[in-house]
């Protein structure tokens, strides 16, 4: 089970923290979540620092976010505690489509 919450990180920007694993039974919750951030915001900063465990579907959600950011002019950065992407995210390449940060600071500022 996954824990998710949001908030304003900085200009244009908010943050969606999730805790715990993201799979297919709660990837619902995650998607809803950074809709909702996107609602008032242009940019994302998913924090993935405690998460335990990722598998396709989240993976899924996480690449959607980031096309339906670019097509509005956005950018979905990931914070990732890891000094190497989970395996998942190398898978094909997909760490090169998405924006990987070790902390929320390197996030934000890459984002500016």
């Amino acid at each position: 089970m996954a824990e998710i919450s949001t908030g304003p990180l900085g200009p244009d920007t908010n943050v969606v923290a999730v805790a715990g694993e993201v799979t297919f039974s709660n990837v619902t919750a995650l998607d809803h979540q950074i809709v909702v951030a996107f609602a008032d915001a242009t940019n994302l900063v998913v924090d993935l620092t405690d998460v335990t465990f990722i598998d396709s579907s989240g993976l899924s959600t996480l690449l959607t976010a980031s096309a339906r950011a670019r097509e509005h002019g956005g950018t979905v950065a990931l914070v990732l505690a890891q000094d190497e992407p989970p395996s998942i995210f190398r898978f094909r390449g997909v760490d090169r489509l998405l924006a990987l940060y070790p902390s929320r600071e390197a996030a934000l500022a890459g984002l500016s």
